[in-house]
């Protein structure tokens, strides 16, 4: 008989990541279809968690548990510094239902407003550009250690290679490239946000 690995607490595999992101300074993440799990609100990560119907509602507590506890980070004596790119399709995808983006969106510009966390947007007028081939983040620790983190569908995983750490970058550059700037992309997330209402 096989083990059952579906009950776990946490993710064993998410474990060495977690311990990376707690330790990092810098934070450089790309999302193309949800925001971010360090700025989602309960309401939204809810929704993301129970949205395919694949986790136990037991399990979905779990996992929603443990990513607004990942949230602390951001709220830290000395926070890593956050940058987040999104594509334009997140902010539009009814994720929860209108009330629920309204309030997710209204968090990100609250976010928005700390020193530290800086959101950028793809706009839907971009064309193909390397965020399509999926999310990824890149940690930077205060030694200028640098790991990455690629999610799928059953797991995530760590990145270390270096070959595979300057693919990770050529990457960030292209998307950050395409991204608005970073007041541009608040004032478009404001707007969105009310077209929710």
């Amino acid at each position: 008989m096989w083990p059952d690995t579906s009950r776990r607490r946490d993710p064993i595999w998410f474990r060495p990541w977690q311990e990376i992101e707690r330790e990092a300074v810098s934070l450089r993440s790309y999302q193309s279809v949800v925001l971010p799990g360090l700025l989602q609100t309960e309401a939204y990560a809810r929704a993301v968690l129970t949205g395919g119907g694949l986790f136990p509602r037991g399990d979905v507590e779990r996992h929603l548990a443990a990513r607004l506890a990942r949230q602390g980070i951001l709220r830290q004596d000395e926070p890593p510094q956050f940058t987040a790119v999104i594509d334009e399709a997140v902010l539009r995808r009814p994720v929860g239902g209108r009330a629920t983006m309204r309030e997710q969106l209204r968090a990100v510009v609250d976010a928005c407003a700390e020193p530290h966390v800086r959101v950028h947007v793809v706009p839907s007028s971009v064309g193909a550009y390397a965020g399509l081939n999926g999310p990824f983040v890149i940690a930077s620790s205060h030694d200028h250690r640098i790991a990455g983190y690629l999610d799928n569908q059953l797991q995530g995983q760590l990145v270390s290679d270096p070959a595979d750490i300057a693919a990770m970058m050529a990457a960030w550059e292209n998307v950050r490239g395409e991204a608005l700037a970073h007041w541009q992309s608040v004032d478009l997330i404001t707007e969105v946000a009310e077209t929710w209402s």
